[in-house]
């Protein structure tokens, strides 16, 4: 009856997962073949329905552009996605599709092994969940990961790309020709950022305007530094002040910045120090120290005690 029971346990848990699988690959391929026009026809069939909605609509819709709407809409996953250079347009299903595919893949893959073990494991239900959790997860440990490692690559290059572009514009040179100068300098040691600046240019030289250039700069990158950077130069280009007196304020900033990052983590090494101090060198320490009186005192004053 126990087997029966815990077969019982098993399947249903093995359907429930399918089933969180199937849903998952679904919403997948929902996601995949949608069609934007169909989505527009109806929001418009909705709106054909109050007049003063749509007018209303149509009149405040004017003002925002096309990139406004779809920052605002984009969801999370999309812009860890864009963070991570991951444009590819079916970029978001395929992820849904992974952390289905792993959740349903790690409980099932461990219910089979289990049950073909001499032994099987007692506790396969909560192991099994956990595993399901664990992959349904996976798939965003490993984007944040990616952005992280990133970000972090541009936020050590930046402080020298901007030292850089500072030259150039001070030397003579516009801005956009100092933005591709910039990138063919800092290519070898942040290719990364250098991509980036890159785009930012041939975007500019495309007839884009340099503030959304910018904008979209910060939106891919994600970076702080470089949302603060392109506002500074979105402000330059709308008011006319001097691109180069407000370049090297913003580098000499950032230079501050990292110096003070770097004073900050030298600080903390002291305290980080303390742990493998305490469990590493100190019991080594203290063993050289009371070594040779420990074995004095097993040798000579032990057998002394023990006569009388």
């Amino acid at each position: 009856m126990e087997f029966f029971a815990q077969l019982d346990v098993t399947v249903a848990l093995i359907g429930v997962l399918v089933l969180f699988f199937v849903l998952g690959m679904l919403g997948a391929v929902r996601s995949m073949f949608s069609k934007p026009d169909e989505i527009v026809e109806r929001l418009r069939s909705h709106a054909a329905e109050e007049a003063v909605v749509r007018t209303a609509v149509t009149k405040h819709a004017k003002s925002f552009s096309a990139d406004d709407l779809a920052i605002e809409t984009e969801t999370r996953v999309q812009q860890q996605l864009r963070h991570a250079n991951i444009t590819h347009p079916r970029a978001v299903p395929v992820f849904v599709a992974a952390k289905a595919l792993l959740a349903a893949f790690l409980p099932l893959t461990f219910l089979a092994i289990n049950q073909r073990l001499t032994e099987p494991v007692e506790s396969s239900l909560p192991i099994a969940i956990l595993l399901a959790v664990f992959g349904l997860f996976l798939p965003n440990f490993w984007l944040s990961s990616k952005v992280r490692s990133r970000q972090k690559s541009m936020e050590r290059t930046l402080p020298d790309a901007l030292d850089l572009l500072v030259t150039c514009v001070e030397a003579g040179l516009g801005l956009d020709a100092a933005l591709a100068r910039v990138a063919g300098e800092i290519r070898v040691s942040s290719p990364i950022l250098a991509d980036e600046l890159r785009v930012t240019f041939l975007e500019i030289g495309a007839g884009m305007a340099r503030v959304r250039a910018f904008r979209r700069l910060a939106e891919r990158t994600g970076v702080e530094d470089i949302r603060s950077l392109s506002a500074v130069l979105a402000q330059t280009e709308r008011f006319g002040t001097s691109i180069a007196k407000a370049l090297r304020i913003r580098a000499e900033w950032m230079r501050t910045k990292r110096m003070q990052t770097a004073e900050e983590k030298a600080a903390v090494v002291s305290v980080k120090m303390t742990v493998p101090l305490v469990l590493c060198i100190l019991p080594s320490l203290v063993a050289i120290i009371m070594g040779p009186a420990a074995v004095r005192i097993s040798t000579q004053l032990l057998p002394y005690l023990g006569g009388k």
